[in-house]
């Protein structure tokens, strides 16, 4: 499910993020055999799909990870708090979000990231607005969830539960991704009744991107409205990308 598949957190989350992409083996993934944890049969309607064509979703993150980089900012074990302002349009299939990040190691230094999926290009803008650098990645190194917008059926139901007087409830879902992947490890979602998202949580490793990291990621999701305001500032590349492309390949930083 586009806003419940899961991205790594240090190159962009939007949720961030690690996911399984469509052309990974999803039929592995689930709950191994041997696995101690209880089969519970979702109730009906638990297995839902995002509502809306069009909204907008706050999504805030604490990440521990052993390795990690973002234009050479941030290197060796860190721990991050990530806030993010992120749009998902299925009229067009575009996703985009404005991402902070803020370093905890007494630092607090800031790092502020523009990150825009477009069905018409192969790849992703990943822009710093601090230093106005622009990257370009693989989508398939960028999963930004816009493919799926339903809880699959490779995720396991672990149960229900409620905050406060039972003012909200929400369904939680887990898959475990086999070590035999670029991305391992227990992967946990939550969607209220009404499908709008709740939280993500992973504990695992990835070797995606050039690195090895062991991960641990919590988040989530606030203020869900229907609709994006202001389209073009989410979706607009910036003149000084456009301009500095021109002098790069399209693999490279540019």
């Amino acid at each position: 499910m586009s806003a419940y598949n899961f991205l790594a957190a240090f190159v962009c989350v939007a949720a961030l993020s690690l996911v399984v992409s469509a052309d990974d083996h999803r039929g592995d993934m689930g709950r191994p055999m041997g696995m101690p944890l209880p089969e519970i049969e979702a109730p009906e309607g638990a297995r839902c799909c995002l509502p809306d064509d069009q909204f907008r979703v706050l999504k805030g993150s604490m990440v521990s990870s052993t390795r990690t980089g973002f234009f050479g900012k941030l290197s060796g074990p860190t721990k991050v708090f990530e806030y993010s302002d992120n749009v998902y349009d299925y009229t067009n299939n575009k996703f985009a979000s404005y991402i902070t990040r803020v370093l905890l190691d007494g630092s607090f230094y800031e790092e502020h990231v523009h990150v825009i999926e477009d069905p018409d290009e192969d790849f992703v803008w990943v822009i710093n607005l601090d230093e106005m650098k622009c990257m370009k990645g693989k989508k398939e190194e960028y999963p930004f969830r816009i493919g799926e917008r339903c809880v699959p059926d490779y995720a396991m139901y672990s149960g229900a539960f409620y905050l406060g007087k039972e003012e909200f409830t929400a369904n939680e879902f887990y898959q475990i991704i086999p070590e035999d992947m670029s991305t391992s490890g227990l992967f946990t979602f939550s969607v209220s009744p009404d499908c709008i998202p709740h939280s993500e949580n992973f504990v695992g490793k990835t070797d995606s991107w050039g690195m090895s990291q062991i991960l641990t990621v919590s988040s989530t999701f606030t203020n869900y409205t229907v609709g994006i305001d202001m389209p073009e500032r989410y979706f607009t590349v910036p003149d000084y990308c456009r301009y500095m492309e021109e002098s790069k390949p399209w693999w490279m930083p540019v």
